[in-house]
């Protein structure tokens, strides 16, 4: 049995829907019609897409400054090994581990008995050497006149005065050897060359010590001030200078200790591209250790005059740094070298020029280099760094 044929009222029907659907999506597409909806012959081509608003600020000249946030440690302004001058046994080791000491403060005494015996070997020599200076003597003066009244020949005076020359080194070496003595005896009591802490004790009484290799028997640390190092990354090369004011904070140290920054180092550490920078920090208490841990914060100081960005306008992709610049209504991705970073400005060094303007917030991430944009809204140019001093940079 044949199915019964659709009626004419159904066919009608959906032939409406199609044409319906068909009319909507040429209405979506800008130049599907001629706008009485009556599509053109040749019409079909969409128009490109109006420019998408962006906000932008200009790249203006100015001051800032910067805050630097390292991790560091305390390390001590100077630190000897002290061994020993002169070999011999060791007979008294007079400090413990973390005694204080003043310079010249004697730490530990050698056997001074061989030495008390050398002394007084050269100090005989010496008399002996003297003495035979004072026969040579007289004896040119005797050749002298035998020889004035022609008793001897010129030779005989000249021996004589060979012997007096002899006679004279002999008295001088003597006299150094002497002064060898009385330093080496000198040098069997070990004192401090400045004031401090002894941080280790690593030989008692009873050891036989040597000059090489030398024999350490204390390890002594100034105390009265320490020196703050952190390692900054290499990006703030030349934003960190000396003078620049830092903030040492050491856990379980009341308060903070402001300083400034001492030193700076010539060269990145290619391995970790950081570089160190170094700080005097005081310890009139002495209550601070050499090696402890320590969070410094270095606030740079305000340039004037240099280049300056949002912050927000920076776009970082493959370790590129770009910004996007508004140039004949696209936006234009230019490279750039940054300086000093605040917590809201950049300085730039390369790629912008003043007055040029670059886009910020949320399109500066997301727009695409080439995209056709306009202004829509102009943030003002600041001239100064307005970083919140307690903001992070």
């Amino acid at each position: 049995m044949r199915s019964p044929k659709p009626r004419p009222t159904i066919r009608r029907w959906r032939f409406g829907l199609l044409l319906a659907a068909a009319l909507s999506a040429c209405g979506v597409l800008s130049g599907c019609g001629d706008g009485n909806g009556v599509g053109a012959p040749g019409e079909g081509v969409a128009e490109a897409p109006p420019p998408l608003a962006v906000e932008t600020a200009e790249v203006v000249r100015g001051e800032i400054g910067q805050r630097i946030s390292a991790p560091g440690s305390l390390v001590a302004l100077r630190e000897s090994r002290v061994g020993v001058e002169v070999a011999g046994l060791i007979e008294t080791v007079l400090v413990r581990e973390g005694d204080r000491v003043e310079a010249g403060a004697p730490l530990f005494q050698i056997d001074a008995e061989p030495y008390q015996v050398a002394l007084r070997q050269a100090r005989a020599g010496l008399e002996l050497a003297r003495a035979e200076r004072k026969q040579t003597a007289s004896d040119l003066t005797r050749a002298r006149g035998l020889r004035g009244r022609q008793i001897v020949a010129e030779q005989h005076v000249e021996r004589a005065a060979t012997k007096l020359a002899v006679a004279q080194a002999r008295e001088a070496q003597a006299a150094e050897a002497v002064k060898m003595a009385e330093l080496n005896l000198r040098r069997t009591t070990v004192r401090a060359p400045y004031a401090g802490s002894v941080v280790r004790r690593l030989v008692d009484e009873g050891t036989m010590a040597l000059v090489q290799p030398q024999t350490i028997v204390v390890v002594l640390q100034e105390d009265h001030a320490l020196e703050a190092r952190a390692t900054i990354p290499e990006t703030h090369l030349l934003s960190v200078r000396i003078g620049d004011r830092a903030v040492v904070f050491v856990e379980g140290h009341p308060g903070v200790i402001e300083t400034a920054i001492s030193a700076v180092a010539d060269a990145v550490d290619p391995a970790t591209r950081t570089y160190e920078v170094k700080m005097q920090v005081p310890n009139p208490d002495r209550r601070l250790k050499s090696g402890v841990f320590a969070e410094i914060t270095i606030e740079t100081q305000p340039r004037s005059g240099v280049l300056l960005a949002p912050r927000d306008a920076i776009r970082t992709e493959e370790g590129r740094t770009r910004v996007l610049v508004l140039r004949d209504g696209l936006a234009e991705a230019v490279p750039v070298v940054l300086g000093a970073i605040s917590s809201d400005r950049v300085e730039v060094l390369s790629g912008v020029a003043e007055g040029e303007r670059v886009i910020v917030g949320e399109e500066a991430q997301i727009v695409a280099p080439g995209m056709s944009v306009r202004e829509r809204a102009v943030t003002p140019a600041k001239s100064v760094d307005e970083a919140a001093p307690g903001q992070p940079s």
